[in-house]
């Protein structure tokens, strides 16, 4: 017996180690990025705001902050603060003020870089972090890592910073959903789950996209590893068990808000399980160690309360969705994270589902430990219809984050009933071989035939465009104040780069530019989604440049790039 676990260490290590050679292939075809990406960066490094702003450093509220309130000495901050309290119109009526007076200004390649990385004076400046996350609608704790490895690479911007942080969660979920199987007497699904996850669409997707969801994912998985185990120990909830309870709660809360819905539905079911069994004391424990949690978490961020129940990503939010149509958007995500589309998803757990409910009628009831199967099954099930539901409306492709959590569970499920369902005719080392031939065909299969999301092809074209005519100003036309953000990178090469905002800024404005007017030359991008034609023919006007060469154009890209030549 010893020895077979020996092997199956192996092989563990072994296909960690394949796994984390595939993360980093599909890293570095990784061309370029999500806006939200960028911000992750931004977020974490930059002390003046959260945002790269158009028109300054600090947006209108960080101005009057750092400008005019936390200014000299602490009598002075007092004063101006009872100044602003003591007049409840005079900040509304400032910031009103400076939104009249926003134009887009030239940034420099060196203030798209400061924006990205860490400079003098901000290393391990975690308030600054806070701060920003404060403002946002996430919070701290991934931007408090991104900032830590970044000041580690000082000055360094590199798609790597995050993606280090998502493999090495990456590696930590995989080692939580083996310590799963163990504790569910199931050492021997561990490589087949290892492939169908690790190999899947979905996990790579997830740990490629540089955002805070690999984090998410881990911590979930270790909130539902400690209830499997409160479960199998008869319900005890030791000292050591309470504490890594309440720590993986607050951690996965200071991660990201998903974690409490999912958080919330374990909650549910075992505390329905406990009064089921009558464990009223263990009940008052395990209520008392979730509000001590919540407590505490929203004592560490106060923000957090603002964020869940009243920002535009919480539960204020105004959420108008065709439930249906939802759903069935997300169950394609979920089954594209598998390579197979959502019908074959839905026709194989369909399947599964009616030879379990066969078995279990026929003979196996007893044998079905109902509340491991309630703690695992219901929550996830829950977890997609909420998320479903109250996700923010994107393109599809870029969806997968929504239901990270929801892909290694899924991997769980379907091993776990398909062992069920072989168990009784075959042994151990038979469905080992079988679920591992299998997966790992169809999972070879899903990379040939798919591709992650995240990976933005065809960027690379853009940076090179940028690195040709880097002694160029840039105008970058856009129609919003938030994902010119994915741009960053080609701000870090030009010279001088001005964002407009089509739907704010008038285009009449470059006529007065005096910038423009000692070049010969600069580059232009616009949005395929705008009136391309017209807003180039209007720029023209305004500018005086009367010739133009496109630079950019394909299908892969979402802009067109012109050379503009007097």
């Amino acid at each position: 017996m010893e020895k077979i676990k020996n092997v199956e260490k192996i092989l563990f290590v072994i296909t960690l180690l394949v796994l984390t050679i595939i993360m980093f292939y599909w890293i570095n075809q990784k061309e370029g990025f999500h806006e939200d990406e960028i911000f992750s960066y931004g977020s974490s490094n930059y002390s003046q705001d959260n945002v790269f702003q158009r028109y300054g450093s600090k947006d209108e509220v960080n101005q009057i902050i750092f400008d005019k309130i936390l200014v000299g000495d602490l009598s002075n901050v007092t004063n101006n603060i009872l100044n602003y309290l003591n007049n409840p119109n005079l900040f509304m009526q400032e910031y009103n003020d400076l939104v009249k007076q926003e134009k887009p200004i030239w940034k420099t390649k060196e203030e798209a870089k400061e924006y990205l990385t860490i400079n003098d004076g901000d290393t391990l400046n975690f308030f600054s972090v806070y701060y920003n996350q404060s403002r946002d609608v996430h919070p701290p704790l991934f931007y408090f890592v991104v900032h830590i490895v970044s000041s580690i690479c000082f000055g360094t911007f590199s798609k790597y910073i995050i993606f280090a942080i998502n493999l090495i969660f990456f590696i930590l979920s995989c080692l939580i959903l083996r310590k799963i199987l163990i504790l569910l007497d199931r050492r021997h699904l561990t490589i087949p789950l290892m492939i169908l996850y690790g190999f899947s669409i979905g996990a790579i997707s997830t740990v490629i996209f540089l955002r805070m969801y690999q984090m998410l994912v881990f911590f979930t998985l270790l909130s539902l590893y400690l209830h499997i185990k409160i479960i199998k120990n008869d319900y005890d909830i030791n000292r050591k068990t309470r504490n890594e309870l309440i720590v993986t709660t607050i951690l996965g809360f200071l991660t990201q808000y998903y974690f409490c819905i999912f958080a919330f539905l374990e909650f549910i079911v075992l505390t329905v399980i406990l009064v089921k069994k009558k464990k009223y004391d263990v009940l008052k424990k395990y209520i008392k160690y979730h509000i001590m949690s919540a407590i505490i978490g929203i004592i560490i961020f106060p923000a957090s309360i603002y964020h869940i129940f009243f920002s535009y990503r919480g539960m204020g939010a105004d959420i108008k969705v065709n439930l249906l149509e939802s759903i069935i958007t997300y169950i394609n995500e979920l089954g594209y994270s598998f390579s197979m589309s959502g019908i074959t998803l839905i026709l194989i757990f369909a399947i599964i589902s009616i030879i379990l409910s066969i078995l279990i009628i026929k003979k196996d009831r007893k044998r079905l430990n109902i509340p491991m199967v309630s703690i695992i099954l219901i929550p996830t099930l829950l977890f997609f219809v909420v998320i479903s539901i109250i996700a923010p409306q994107m393109a599809s492709n870029t969806l997968i984050r929504y239901i990270a959590i929801v892909i290694p569970l899924v991997g769980l499920i379907l091993i776990l009933a398909i062992d069920y369902i072989l168990k009784e005719k075959l042994s151990k080392n038979a469905i080992l071989m079988i679920l591992t031939v299998f997966v790992l065909i169809w999972s070879v299969y899903g990379l040939v035939t798919n591709y992650p999301r995240y990976l933005y092809k065809g960027y690379n074209q853009i940076l090179d465009i940028a690195k040709n005519n880097s002694e160029l100003n840039y105008v970058y036309i856009c129609d919003n104040n938030f994902t010119y953000l994915s741009a960053l990178p080609e701000f870090m090469v030009y010279d001088k780069t001005k964002i407009i905002n089509i739907n704010i800024d008038n285009l009449e404005l470059l006529k007065s530019d005096e910038e423009l007017k000692t070049k010969k030359e600069f580059v232009l991008c616009i949005k395929k989604w705008l009136d391309c034609d017209e807003v180039l023919n209007d720029i023209m006007e305004y500018t005086g440049f009367d010739d133009f060469e496109l630079l950019a154009d394909s299908e892969d890209l979402e802009a067109l790039i012109y050379k503009l030549m007097k």
